[in-house]
């Protein structure tokens, strides 16, 4: 029976943040967002993965690793939304007509 928790758990934390790494690619905006919460998230998951392999807890360690790589692609998309936007060079610019 705790293995049944364990695995449904996991599955509903392998979807929760799906929302979130959505809506951010689709604003293209990384405002609203923590960037501590997500470190200290990210380093939480970390010793999820270790406790779950120690304790040989695969669902533990297997929520813990895809909750993990979703923190890091969170703030990768923080980074890549966060750098200036350069537009590119429209063709009736005095640089393009050169």
């Amino acid at each position: 029976m705790q293995q049944i928790f364990g695995w449904v758990a996991t599955s509903l934390s392998l979807i929760y943040k799906l929302p979130q790494i959505y809506v951010l690619c689709k604003q293209k905006k990384h405002e609203g967002l923590s960037l501590l919460s997500l470190t200290c998230q990210a380093s939480a998951y970390g010793f999820y993965i270790a406790h779950g392999t120690l304790n040989e807890d695969w669902a533990i360690a297997c929520m813990g690793s895809i909750s993990f790589l979703q923190s890091l692609t969170l703030i990768t998309l923080y980074f890549y939304y966060k750098r200036p936007h350069i537009p590119p060079p429209s063709s009736t610019s005095p640089a393009a007509v050169q």
